[in-house]
C-alpha cells in the first residue's frame, strides 16, 4: 500500500493553479485597498503616505500568498513565495518603466516581499482544512 507523500512525490510540487489563483486574490485586495483608499482621501484633507500604500501592497500580497497556501497541496511555503514574486514583478514593472533590476533598495525590497509571502503562504498552509 502506498503513502500519501510517496503519491504526490510523482506530481509536479508546482501547483499553478493556485499561484494563479493566489495572485489574483492578492490584485483584489490591492484593488479594494486602493479604491477605498481613493474615496477616503477625495472626501478629506488627509493624504496617504508611502509607508501606508507600502503596508497595504504586503497586506494585500499576504492574503494572496494565505489563499495560495491553502490551495496547495504541499509546499505551501513555495507556492507563497512565487505568487509574491510574480506580484512583486509585476507592481515593479508597472511602477518602475522597465528600470527595476537596477537598484539595490529594488532587491531589499523584493527579499522583504519574499519572507512577508513565505510566511503567508505557510500559514495558510497550516490552517487549510483537511
Amino acid at each position: 500500500m502506498a503513502r500519501k507523500n510517496d503519491l504526490e512525490a510523482a506530481r509536479f510540487w508546482l501547483q499553478p493553479l493556485a499561484v494563479l489563483q493566489g495572485l489574483v486574490v492578492a490584485l483584489g485586495f490591492l484593488f479594494l485597498f486602493s479604491t477605498g483608499l481613493a474615496v477616503v482621501v477625495y472626501f478629506s484633507s488627509w493624504q496617504a503616505t508611502p509607508s501606508l500604500l507600502t503596508l497595504l501592497a504586503h497586506l494585500a500580497v499576504f492574503a494572496g500568498a494565505f489563499w495560495s497556501g491553502k490551495k496547495c497541496l504541499r509546499k505551501a511555503w513555495i507556492h507563497g513565495i512565487a505568487v509574491g514574486c510574480l506580484a512583486f514583478l509585476l507592481f515593479g514593472f508597472l511602477g518602475s518603466g522597465g528600470h527595476a533590476f537596477s537598484s539595490w533598495l529594488w532587491w531589499q525590497r523584493l527579499l522583504r516581499m519574499v519572507l512577508v509571502t513565505m510566511l503567508g503562504g505557510m500559514v495558510g498552509g497550516l490552517l487549510k482544512d483537511g
